[in-house]
């Protein structure tokens, strides 16, 4: 067991999917490397557009997860956030959505940002409000934090998991909230949404092997659904070292939080989006964690994100042809108040 992270501490942690009780933890200084060590855990940490040339991050200590300690004070959250910037994401919605009508892409997904004034390191804080028993039934916790910046997240999206030689992925695409459930089963524009990025998996793990899906499911995470699709494949052989980063490479973004099709061209249109409404760097990027014979990787999405004394809350949602302005921007903020009441932002201050 580790002990709570000191102010400025690098720190670590990452859920197991299917494992609630099942965490791993690390604690720095961390060695950085271009590619996973064959014979102990090291994590993934990279930004969206992959830039990092030595993204594994070797620790000193790992750990399984800590016995349950009391909640934070809520006055280590700001009060109060900065309104999401409604003119910027109008100006991108309106420019994604001619490429659709266009058919210059099938989907796309921008991502509006709120933030908020920090006054003291969040990550103690957050170490304490992420602990398994009060996240149970709500996605998979996974943190990181270095120096001046971090993220963490309760995020319900896995990029991919291996076992041995066995991948697999999902496509998590169209949401609504709990209320709206029938949505899931009867709409045809987040039916679409959800085939798009199934069919563009299976495309790109086809040239791995034989590709085998489940039916499309609803998830509830708290007061929101998703649909969800697994795909598994089973590979030639176990992946290790730059095979790792490749199928890194390979499968993300995907289009659930990325653009279809995917090309140089429209992941550059992509990032340009996201430029535009401020959007953190680390807000989707792959975050994992690999050990000899495994790993798993999370897509760092449903957080809080901060460089500095700035403290970011981002949310995406999927466009495709049909959709409204109105109903995304929703969407948006459906998911920002989920990350508030996750992460005990919506209780008293003071």
């Amino acid at each position: 067991m580790l002990l709570p992270p000191r102010e400025g501490e690098a720190w670590g942690c990452l859920d197991l999917p299917g494992h609630p009780d099942r965490r791993i933890e690390a604690r720095g200084p961390f060695q950085s490397s271009p590619v996973p060590p064959l014979d102990q855990v090291a994590f993934y940490v990279n930004d969206f557009a992959l830039s990092h040339e030595s993204p594994w991050q070797i620790p000193r200590l790992t750990a399984g997860a800590p016995e349950t300690p009391p909640l934070p004070d809520p006055g280590v959250f700001p009060a109060s956030w900065d309104a999401p910037g409604h003119a910027a994401f109008h100006a991108v919605f309106g420019d994604a959505m001619q490429a659709i009508r266009q058919r210059q892409l099938l989907k796309v997904v921008p991502v509006s940002n709120a933030t908020a004034h920090l006054t003291k390191d969040p990550a103690p804080a957050l170490h304490r409000l992420l602990h398994p028993a009060r996240i149970a039934g709500m996605g998979h916790a996974a943190a990181w934090c270095h120096g001046a910046g971090g993220f963490a997240t309760i995020t319900p999206e896995v990029l991919f998991e291996l076992s041995g030689t066995r991948l697999t992925t999902m496509a998590l695409a169209g949401t609504v909230d709990a209320e709206h459930e029938a949505d899931l089963r009867q709409g045809p524009k987040l039916a679409r949404e959800h085939e798009i990025v199934v069919d563009e998996l299976h495309r790109r793990l086809a040239n791995l092997g034989r590709v085998s899906l489940t039916a499309r499911e609803i998830v509830p995470l708290g007061n929101v659904r998703h649909l969800r699709t697994t795909l598994t494949v089973d590979l030639p052989s176990v992946p290790q070292g730059q095979a790792l980063n490749d199928l890194i490479h390979l499968l993300h973004p995907t289009p659930a939080l990325g653009i279809s099709p995917r090309t140089p061209e429209t992941l550059a249109e992509l990032n340009s989006y996201r430029d535009r409404c401020g959007v953190p760097a680390a807000f989707g990027a792959p975050f994992g964690v690999a050990w000899p014979g495994g790993a798993v990787f999370l897509v760092a999405i449903r957080g809080l994100f901060w460089q500095g004394h700035t403290l970011h809350l981002p949310a995406g949602g999927g466009l495709v042809a049909g959709s409204v302005f109105e109903n995304e921007w929703a969407e948006l903020e459906l998911k920002r108040n989920w990350v508030r009441h996750a992460f005990h932002l919506d209780a008293p201050h003071g």
